[in-house]
């Protein structure tokens, strides 16, 4: 008797209960609360294989559940990842993003996730690891009359790893940009390799220190048509040839050479040694700034012929 009243107008009672299951989707489907939030991405490749495309290092995560649960959930408590570890031959993928909850995220069961995007496209190859050199990546000028004489980078070289084509294309890796403007004496500064792309990785780490040595810079210059004198001749004596122009070769620190006249510098031969007219060859003396050394003098030595005064 129960059982003939249970499936009394069954057909009914199915649909009261179909109706009530879908009332309690709705319902529950309006009292859900969406959130989003941003994820770091992790691709997993097989041994010895790297990405060699670019991806994005965060996606975005829909959240749907409950409200009061939704708000205790941080973005660590999601993982993002795409596994790449079961193809074994370099290549382009596309390939879904996975998530896995954890810590806060565990808590809710009925708590949906949905990435965006769902998939990507990966490109991995073979992993290479090389040796570079560091180059430093300088700008600017020191001061006014002085200049960078050499430079130290420790470390010198560093071992870098990623996708074969890439590395393929390098000789070197250069630092961030390293100001010389202004500088007039020896400095030391920490600074970054800049890795060429994402996918390359300096496993030992891109800090760097580079030590610049400045010194004033040393130029050259020749002084030109200059007049020679001679000191010290006896009033009874006089010279009567014409004295050729004299050609000066000077070094030195570029402010001193540079602020160098031809009034600060003073051409002569000694004449003190005269005593009877006659021809006689002098050398050129000079008399110069302190600091600048003489390279050269043109001519050296100086032909005179000395007569009695008066003559």
């Amino acid at each position: 008797m129960r059982i003939a009243r249970l499936f009394y107008r069954w057909p009914v009672k199915i649909i009261c209960i179909a109706l009530a299951i879908v009332l309690h989707i709705l319902f529950r489907s309006n009292t859900l609360t969406e959130r989003q939030i941003a994820v770091s991405l992790r691709v997993l490749t097989p041994e010895g294989f790297v990405v060699s495309s670019e991806y994005p290092n965060a996606i975005n995560v829909m959240l749907r559940g409950d409200e009061d649960e939704l708000k205790d959930i941080l973005e660590e408590d999601i993982e993002a990842y795409i596994n790449l570890t079961s193809y074994i031959e370099e290549g382009e993928y596309q390939v879904p993003i996975e998530l896995r909850k954890k810590g806060s995220a565990l808590q809710p069961e009925a708590l949906e996730l949905k990435s965006r995007p769902r998939t990507l496209t990966i490109s991995m190859e073979p992993r290479t690891i090389q040796s570079f050199e560091i180059e430093p990546n300088l700008y600017g000028s020191p001061s006014l009359g002085y200049e960078l004489t050499q430079f130290f980078v420790s470390p010198s070289s560093v071992t870098a790893v990623g996708p074969r084509s890439q590395m393929a294309e390098l000789s070197t890796l250069s630092t961030e940009l390293i100001d010389l403007s202004g500088r007039n004496d020896d400095f030391s500064i920490t600074t970054r390799i800049v890795l060429p792309s994402a996918q390359i990785d300096i496993p030992g780490g891109q800090i760097i220190e580079f030590r610049g040595v400045v010194d004033e810079s040393i130029i050259i210059r020749t002084l030109e048509n200059h007049e020679v004198i001679i000191l010290d001749l006896s009033e009874r004596l006089q010279i009567v040839n014409t004295l050729p122009p004299i050609s000066l070769t000077i070094q030195g620190s570029q402010l001193l050479v540079e602020d160098t006249r031809p009034q600060n510098v003073t051409f002569y031969l000694d004449g003190s040694a005269i005593q009877r007219p006659g021809n006689y060859i002098l050398p050129v003396e000079i008399d110069i700034p302190p600091g600048l050394a003489v390279l050269q003098i043109l001519p050296r030595e100086l032909s005179v012929v000395v007569v009695n005064a008066g003559e």
